[in-house]
């Protein structure tokens, strides 16, 4: 029974370039290419093309070539394509362009990008051009300290099953305003979903409150956001929602930020809004 011939495609770099190097050698000592191949229990044209590789001009022992496609090769989107989006995303929010979201998201640059190039891109592949463009939740985002941040408060404050989803709130100068002043307001939660929304001029409390009445809208859960500054919470009570019966509880970045020290002296301040129907 014939040996099972070695898969090179199988192979790593390192152990190919080892399996050319013995084919060199066998190859100057003499050995005939029916030979090698039996021996290494590789194919006879395999051999033969690595023999002709090194007899090219140097004979040199043939290094693997870089395997896999090259940058930008076989994209979904063309250049002239991920210009625009980025150019949309940064400038307007989500329901501008009549989008069934209030911010940014995966989701929302799926139904973007189908519909300004009817082109239907899984959420990994949104993942990927999300990272590529400046907006991946490490890159607007400190994801290990959210979730820290998180589990920490998570396990001082007792859970129960309505408890709000906590999320992280924070502040970045954006990545494609070209130079224009602004921020983009982000916050992440513990799964690690993420949600943003570009201001191109600087954010103040008033963005702050309709960046908040967005992501209740979205996300359409009770939230408790960690992270804020005093002036954010200024004037939320007067905020108006579509949404029912949501409640919104926010704790300033001082006091998310404190030491245990610090907590076990004075707890922090959670402030809360109830809107809807029933008031605050």
């Amino acid at each position: 029974m014939n040996a099972e011939k070695t898969d090179i495609r199988s192979l790593s770099d390192d152990t190919l370039y080892e399996i050319r190097k013995q084919v060199v050698a066998m190859h100057l000592a003499g050995q005939g290419r029916t030979r090698i191949a039996s021996h290494l229990q590789l194919s006879y044209s395999g051999v033969v093309k690595i023999i002709k590789l090194y007899e090219r001009p140097g004979n040199v022992v043939p290094a693997p070539a870089i395997r896999g496609r090259k940058n930008g090769q076989q994209r979904l989107l063309t250049a002239d394509q991920e210009q625009a989006l980025k150019g949309m995303i940064a400038s307007q929010p989500p329901t501008a362009y009549g989008l069934a979201h209030q911010l940014w998201c995966r989701e929302a640059i799926v139904m973007l990008v189908q519909q300004q190039t009817r082109i239907a891109l899984p959420l990994r592949t949104v993942s990927h051009y999300m990272e590529r463009w400046g907006y991946a939740s490490s890159q607007l985002q400190n994801p290990d300290l959210a979730k820290q941040k998180i589990q920490e408060f998570r396990s001082k404050k007792q859970q129960t099953p309505a408890a709000p989803e906590l999320c992280w709130l924070s502040r970045k100068l954006p990545p494609t305003l070209d130079g224009q002043i602004g921020e983009i307001i982000s916050v992440i939660n513990g799964r690690g979903s993420l949600r943003w929304l570009c201001l191109p001029v600087t954010s103040n409390s008033t963005d702050v409150q309709l960046f908040l009445r967005g992501l209740l809208l979205d996300s359409k859960k009770n939230l408790l956001v960690l992270g804020l500054k005093k002036e954010d919470v200024t004037g939320l009570e007067n905020m108006s929602l579509e949404l029912a019966h949501s409640r919104l509880e926010c704790v300033l970045e001082q006091d998310v930020l404190a030491t245990d020290a610090d907590a076990a002296k004075q707890p922090p301040q959670i402030s809360s809004w109830h809107f809807g129907s029933t008031g605050i």
